[in-house]
């Protein structure tokens, strides 16, 4: 109840410039740094989308051995 009581309103016009002065402090990543990031994401996702229908064939695969369903 008392962090409601310290907690301070302020109007939509005094937030919206709070915002703006914030986002003025941001360091923001240039333009190669985030196209690497993004080939970096997209590279491991592929990566990682592989290793689980790998993974998944081989589990079916060995169910199949095991209970002899399946074509």
């Amino acid at each position: 109840m008392a962090d409601k009581d310290n907690k301070k309103s302020v109007g939509p016009i005094t937030f919206a410039r709070q915002v703006q002065a914030e986002g003025r402090k941001v360091t923001w990543t240039s333009t190669p740094e985030t196209i690497q990031a993004t080939i970096m994401v997209i590279v491991m996702s592929v990566i990682i989308a592989m290793f689980l229908f790998l993974s998944d064939q081989l589990i079916a695969f060995g169910i199949r051995l095991l209970t002899g369903l399946g074509s």
